[in-house]
């Protein structure tokens, strides 16, 4: 006669650490799956500046589809929102298709792989960039800008006029630029004394493909990187070729065979953008998704209490095109 209530007083006895358990599990469950879902199929991205506007500015939060041109498994491990951590081999699935003209594409930025961009693709691999009084052509005929860009300054750079900062070294400048080539797969360099010229354009072309340089002359050595690339120009005009190494092999008579697809990347900000114009091609291998939609957007010059004023409400789930 005391077993049921033995049993009764033996279930409500376990019955608060089975609730628990069973909501840490769930909870665990649903980090698991928000975290696949992240890491797979969308990315949440906010845009810091406004080399976008006015197609996105700064403030909104956007998502990111990583699907469409294949899963990019993780290339870093450590604590987010710092830069503590080491990175790890990655590999990117079979997507639907490649990134084409005219997407708004998220990617990590070339010189800093810890940072992300978003910026439309103008160019692919093989094709011609030109741009003449601010117009933009690709293979000879204009790009057509997306229905948001703007030109923000009236003024105009002459043609001829050298920026120092335009890539590839010698290409005009933000306004007049080019034509450049944007590389393909397959394509290759083969290095000389005499064609030093277009070395830093090759050299940065293999750092954002993976590729190490470095440079060792009696005895001194030092590796060419994003962080002493405003040097690289006094280095290729010092130093003999034979002080070069591209991956450990030395780099007279290299040939170098380009391994990824390119992209030349534009903002819609077009007087107000750091872009392809000033650090160069994406690598397919830095792609991360295309951008797909703003699922929430704060006007960061509105005070915080003023709250339904600081919400941009109208570009609430909003596609971007």
């Amino acid at each position: 006669m005391h077993s049921p209530s033995y049993k009764t007083q033996r279930t409500g006895s376990h019955h608060p650490k089975g609730v628990f358990r069973e909501t840490v599990e769930s909870l665990l469950i649903a980090i698991g799956i928000a975290l696949v879902i992240r890491a797979g199929v969308v990315y949440p991205f906010k845009i810091p500046t406004g080399s976008m506007e006015g197609s996105l500015l700064v403030g909104d939060h956007i998502l990111c589809n990583k699907f469409v041109y294949g899963i990019r498994t993780p290339d870093w491990i450590g604590i987010p929102y710092t830069k503590i951590g080491f990175f790890v081999p990655f590999t990117r699935t079979p997507g639907f298709r490649q990134p084409a003209r005219g997407d708004v594409v998220v990617f990590k930025y070339p010189r800093d792989l810890s940072e992300y961009y978003v910026k439309r693709c103008i160019a692919v691999s093989g094709d011609t960039v030109a741009i003449r009084n601010k117009v933009t052509y690709v293979n000879g005929r204009p790009f057509p800008n997306a229905p948001n860009t703007q030109f923000i300054d009236s003024r105009v750079y002459p043609p001829g006029a050298q920026q120092r900062d335009i890539f590839p070294p010698g290409a005009g400048n933000a306004h007049n630029y080019g034509p450049v080539r944007i590389p393909s797969p397959g394509d290759t360099f083969r290095f000389t004394d005499t064609n030093r010229s277009r070395w830093v354009e090759w050299f940065q072309l293999i750092m954002y493909e993976g590729g190490r340089i470095d440079l060792s002359y009696r005895g001194q050595a030092i590796r060419l990187s994003a962080d002493n690339i405003d040097r690289w120009q006094t280095a290729i005009r010092m130093y003999p070729i034979i002080s070069f190494r591209i991956n450990d092999r030395p780099l007279n008579g290299f040939v170098y065979t380009v391994r990824y697809r390119q992209y030349f990347m534009m903002g819609d900000n077009r007087d107000n953008s750091l872009d392809s114009r000033f650090w160069g091609f994406v690598p397919d291998r830095l792609v991360v998704g295309e951008a797909l939609m703003v699922y929430w957007s704060w006007n960061d010059d509105v005070p915080f209490y003023r709250l339904l004023e600081k919400v941009r409400w109208r570009r609430l789930l909003n596609l971007i095109r």
